[in-house]
């Protein structure tokens, strides 16, 4: 039954996160090319230069000639105060007008002639602004496309006298955003403006893609400060929106959590903090992309959706938590199979999976902005041999740490003697492994250099030798090392402690100043602290006998060293 309520609750899970991926399609306003927020960073770049360029060049041409004469405008390229000379510098000055909020400016731009009364009666200053938030929604407009000359494109699908910038549709038909090129009112010079065909659709153009009645009460008493081209009214409204989504997704996953709690499904914490948490998020932000209204969304703030900035967050969440309660199900697992290695080989192995989440987060974040990830790892590439050179010794401590665990010569809290030192084992990481001597202090050996050592597993004994070395002296006689050796014999095969097999005292050989009695048994223990008041009883047991058998243990001044 406890089976069948967990099948359950990850089917339940796996269903909520399957209808996520089917909300997870990205905002759409109109049909448009793609603009990233790297096109609007790389717009506001572009526009710092062309406003810095102009004064530049002024202040080098006063230097350079201070008595100099202005120079008269030709026929060919006739002087404007709107420079609206070209297409190109004609778009310019009204994107600029606009960005700036001077639709009086603006309207200088466009084209008011032959107007039908009613497109008149907006208001020249009405009509410009109508259009920026028409093109602001509907149109990425590119001036370097445009052309620079004072005659214009000539080889376009427009008339001569036309340049086309761009198509917008709508449920009449395709609006065509067209550059005119009229005389001046007042100079009669030949100037370009946006052509009176395109102003005369400004109002159905508004009427399609204009704000909202909140957006449009927003847009009018906010102050037009902006931020990635997205104004300040449009982060406040899409930042309650998806609030107010954040909330209903809330409220849905307390109502799953609740349903699972009273239909008695035996449901984990760390499942359910699992949807109370990251699913949560991750469903507030698929139903602000999914559902939201779309009146209110511009070129810029469609860029700042396609970067997904929030949605990849809400992503990394579930799959770190994902990855953790994995890690969480196959350590119960291991445990119950009593592989208490494969559960210390989860961490690391955990840990490298969250690495490559976030590294691929990372780079999907990059290429959503705009940035070229392919060009950016290639970049890496270049210097990822040296990386790799300087890494090798992190990559054999990380295989050494995985051949540990796997091979599991040593585990975490055994005791072991290697070299010359003798400790415990406090952690086997990525790179190196922590020791605890006896002395208390903490030894580092990288993992590539502790797996090549001879390990000696102490906690791996199932008891204990017991080796005193016994060197009488050799003037004893026979019959009292006969009876001695009966004796501690005798003592080792009654005591309670003390293995039966293997069990032996034996009179080994003689050396130049000592009789060498072996003695050869085990303690049945493994713990330290027991074993030392075992033989503690033993040698105080044995000092007895030799007291008792009148021998005595040989001095070791009459030690000859030989080879």
């Amino acid at each position: 039954m406890k089976s069948i309520a967990k099948k359950f609750t990850l089917e339940l899970v796996g269903l909520l996160l399957c209808c996520m991926v089917l909300f997870s399609q990205p905002v759409t306003a109109t049909t448009t090319p793609e603009v990233t927020v790297k096109s609007l960073i790389d717009k506001d770049n572009k526009e710092e230069h062309t406003e810095t360029k102009p004064e530049n060049q002024t202040q080098q041409a006063v230097t350079s000639q201070p008595d100099s004469k202005l120079v008269e405008p030709t026929d060919e390229l006739p002087f404007d105060a709107f420079s609206r000379m070209t297409p190109r510098s004609s778009m310019q000055g009204y994107l600029k007008a606009t960005r700036a909020r001077d639709f009086e400016r603006a309207s200088f731009y466009l084209d008011y002639r032959n107007l039908p009364k009613d497109v008149e009666a907006i208001g020249k200053a009405q009509l410009a602004e109508n259009l920026s938030v028409v093109l602001d929604r509907t149109l990425w407009v590119d001036v370097d496309s445009l052309s620079n000359k004072p005659k214009g494109k000539q080889n376009e699908s427009v008339p001569s006298y036309r340049d086309l910038v761009g198509e917008i549709s709508t449920s009449q038909g395709k609006v065509q955003i067209l550059l005119q090129i009229v005389p001046d009112e007042k100079t009669g010079n030949r100037i370009w403006k946006i052509s009176n065909a395109t102003v005369s659709q400004i109002p159905l153009l508004t009427k399609e893609y204009g704000y909202n009645r909140v957006g449009e009460w927003l847009y009018k008493r906010l102050p037009d400060v902006e931020f990635l081209g997205v104004m300040l009214w449009q982060w406040i409204y899409f930042a309650f929106t998806f609030l107010l989504f954040l909330v209903v997704a809330v409220i849905l996953t307390r109502i799953v959590t609740f349903v699972l709690a009273h239909l008695k499904v035996p449901v984990e914490k760390d499942v359910v903090r699992f949807i109370n948490g990251p699913v949560c998020l991750l469903l507030a932000v698929l139903m602000s992309r999914s559902l939201s209204d779309q009146s209110n969304v511009t070129i810029a703030v469609l860029a700042l959706f396609h970067g997904a900035t929030v949605l990849l967050i809400a992503w990394a969440w579930v799959c770190l938590r994902a990855v953790d309660i994995a890690k969480h199900r196959l350590s119960n697992r291991f445990i119950m199979q009593d592989k208490p290695q494969g559960v210390f080989l989860l961490r690391p192995v955990s840990n490298v999976l969250k690495t490559s989440i976030v590294i691929i987060v990372l780079f999907m974040w990059f290429e959503n902005l705009g940035f070229n990830a392919t060009t950016l790892l290639a970049g890496l590439g270049i210097g990822g041999l040296a990386i790799a050179l300087a890494a090798q010794k992190t990559v054999e401590n990380i295989i050494g740490a995985i051949t540990l665990y796997i091979s599991a010569p040593v585990k975490i809290g055994s005791l072991c003697k290697f070299g010359s030192h003798l400790g415990t084992i406090e952690e086997i990481g990525l790179r190196a492994t922590r020791i605890r001597t006896l002395d208390r202090s903490v030894i580092y050996v990288a993992n590539a250099k502790f797996v090549d050592m001879q390990l000696e597993n102490i906690s791996e004994r199932e008891r204990i030798s017991y080796r005193p070395k016994l060197m009488l002296s050799a003037n004893t006689l026979k019959q009292n090392l006969e009876s001695f050796m009966q004796a501690v014999r005798e003592l080792l095969e009654k005591h309670q402690y003390i293995a039966f097999e293997p069990c032996r005292v034996r009179f080994k050989g003689f050396t130049p100043w000592a009789l060498q009695v072996d003695v050869l048994s085990y303690v049945e223990t493994v713990d330290f602290a027991f074993y030392m008041e075992v033989i503690e009883e033993l040698n105080l047991a044995i000092l007895g006998l030799l007291n008792e058998h009148h021998c005595e243990l040989a001095n070791p001044e009459f030690a000859r060293v030989t080879d």
